[in-house]
């Protein structure tokens, strides 16, 4: 029976029928600390409505179904109930891009601090700044973890991780977390080359070019593929043409093969192959600019960018691709 009610409350939420969600709560309280086969609770799978299912790129949600979070929330729901996993509504609003959600939810208690799939540092704001929303650090406050990563990110001084040409324990703390679960596992070393090479990958997706100037005068290395993409990829994946530009200009390798993102979703890729897909004509625009090889393959399916750009239903990039091919003839 409370499975159903759940269901039933679920289902409302996501349709934002908010006179059935109301009539749900008053007749049966009990829903707000039932959870799914998953440990999913109400809010949970509110939020995860209301975001298009943690979509990216992002996805508004209609008003009545943030109204339904808030009705939830309203109704007592622990904005901190984690599901089997470890996830929380405020990683939902985090990796989804939700600003004015994150606050509704650390408004009513949300912890920053969470952390999913056991993962030290996994927290919502580590999924914020990995798929380049670097703004959702004004909801995410306090900053967890606060280490050399998650500064770089968000645009911050880096002086305090560093003592003369070291860094400090701080620099190293809450990296268990490096990527979602679908991405394959990282045997880290935690070098301080590794360490400032990752870096210098999240300050770029998040176009942060004065940490990426601190970084690279620290050492870290603009060519590196500390984990599944080099910094100009990340860059070119997010479309931050600043970042990019800056890398290039630093030197970058634009068309420097290597695997990136999730198992056996970029083998032999390069920045060129991602921004097609993604449709990111500042960043096509500028490596065309930079002389890129348009008509380079991948190492899985011997696509060049333009076929990347076909797959994607990018339509604005494969426009530019193919234009420049028929100025090439």
């Amino acid at each position: 029976m409370a499975e159903d009610t759940l269901l039933q409350a679920a289902t409302a939420a996501h349709d934002g029928n908010l006179e059935r969600l109301r009539e749900i709560l008053a007749a049966s309280p009990a829903v707000l600390t039932a959870r799914d086969e998953s440990g999913r609770t109400l809010l949970d799978l509110a939020c995860r409505a209301a975001t298009g299912g943690i979509a990216i790129p992002l996805v508004s949600g209609t008003a009545e179904q943030h109204a339904a979070v808030d009705m939830v929330l309203a109704a007592g729901a622990d904005p901190s109930a984690a599901d089997e996993d470890g996830w929380t509504p405020l990683h939902t609003a985090g990796m989804a891009g939700h600003v004015d959600l994150a606050r509704r939810l650390v408004e009513a208690g949300g912890s920053v601090r969470a952390d999913a799939y056991g993962k030290e540092g996994g927290s919502p704001l580590s999924y914020a700044l990995f798929y380049a929303k670097a703004y959702m650090g004004e909801a995410l406050e306090p900053v967890y973890p606060d280490n050399l990563r998650a500064a770089a990110a968000l645009g911050r001084d880096l002086g305090r991780f560093v003592v003369g040409d070291d860094l400090t324990d701080a620099a190293y703390t809450g990296l268990g977390f490096y990527a979602p679960v679908f991405f394959p596992d990282w045997q880290r070393t935690r070098s301080r080359q590794e360490v400032l090479d990752e870096a210098l990958s999240w300050a770029s997706r998040n176009d942060q070019c004065s940490t990426m100037a601190s970084l690279v005068d620290l050492g870290a290395d603009v060519n590196a593929n500390a984990f599944r993409g080099t910094a100009l990829l990340w860059a070119c994946y997010a479309d931050k043409v600043d970042a990019a530009r800056w890398l290039l200009d630093h030197g970058a390798d634009p068309d420097l093969r290597h695997d990136w993102g999730g198992e056996g979703h970029g083998v032999a890729a390069v920045a060129m192959h991602l921004a097609a897909q993604h449709n990111c004509v500042g960043c096509v625009r500028l490596l065309l600019d930079r002389g890129a090889d348009p008509d380079i393959v991948d190492g899985a399916h011997g696509g060049t960018p333009a076929g990347w750009a076909e797959f994607g239903g990018a339509e604005d990039t494969l426009k530019i691709l193919r234009e420049s091919a028929d100025r090439q003839r």
